[in-house]
């Protein structure tokens, strides 16, 4: 297999032919074993995930304090709109909205890049490192720079990042975000299949997971409603950090199966965990 530091050049591999639901099944099966297996890469989902969160809550905090900044309280919806439709207001807010969108947007393709090109490493072979992850998103400052300019404008295109243009960018460190996108086109025409095919069967194992943290935080609400306040706190809180983890759990599965299904599109081979030193 090609080495994860190789940069990758020329049209992609041809992909071995094989029944698409045998191998999207085998690939989601080796996509949970990793997620399972790997507290590096679980720790870096779970720093990345808190991280977004802490942003979010960031820039809505902004929205809210923006008002007070400028010497015009507001506590009010109505107020609120009426601060925001003023004419002058309107045009700073645009451009104060877009560069925070971009900062976001930024953030959100730098983290996504630690974990994506840690996880691609574990699909060759290696072992994760928590802090290589981060280094090799540094390498790429200028790629995401000029991705997230290009995609800043479109709020869903983070979609977009996550699927098929971040891990092409763990091994090709051009600044042409066009370059970026037409050859995440090119290794997505050669597995569209197995990655439709593969969303499928990520909806259904996310939602029998939903089911199963939906399912306890009712069982842990439920109990704690009979029992002393502190008792009931406690076990609320286990409800939340339970629910956590399984985000951050739902959200490396994802990103295993994409990475996966990239690395056979680009190198022909299917990648084969089992055979790794997972930590």
């Amino acid at each position: 297999m090609i080495s994860s530091d190789t940069m990758i050049s020329g049209a992609p591999a041809p992909v071995k032919s094989e029944s698409t639901v045998s191998s999207v099944s085998r690939m989601l099966k080796n996509s949970l074993l990793i997620s399972v297996r790997d507290s590096v890469l679980l720790n870096l989902a779970s720093v990345n995930l808190l991280l977004q969160v802490f942003y979010i809550g960031l820039f809505l905090g902004g929205f809210f304090l923006y008002p007070a900044l400028m010497g015009q309280p507001c506590h009010t919806q109505a107020e609120f709109n009426a601060f925001y439709n003023q004419q002058g207001n309107k045009a700073i807010l645009i451009v104060v909205a877009l560069t925070l969108q971009f900062f976001g947007t930024f953030i959100s393709n730098f983290l996504l890049l630690t974990l994506d090109s840690e996880i691609i490493r574990v699909w060759n072979g290696q072992k994760a490192e928590f802090r290589r992850g981060w280094r090799t998103a540094a390498s790429h400052f200028w790629s995401l720079v000029t991705w997230s300019l290009l995609i800043t404008p479109v709020n869903i295109a983070w979609v977009v990042s996550m699927c098929i243009v971040i891990p092409v960018l763990t091994r090709d460190k051009t600044v042409n975000p066009f370059r970026m996108l037409w050859r995440s086109i090119l290794l997505l025409l050669k597995i569209w299949k197995e990655f439709l095919l593969g969303i499928v069967g990520m909806m259904v194992i996310l939602y029998w997971l939903f089911c199963l943290v939906f399912g306890s935080n009712a069982i842990f609400t439920f109990i704690s409603r009979q029992c002393p306040p502190l008792i009931a706190w406690i076990l609320l809180s286990i409800g939340i950090i339970f629910s956590l983890l399984a985000l951050c759990f739902c959200y490396l599965f994802c990103n295993c199966y994409l990475c996966g299904q990239y690395i056979k599109a680009s190198e022909g081979v299917e990648p084969e965990p089992e055979a790794a030193e997972l930590a």
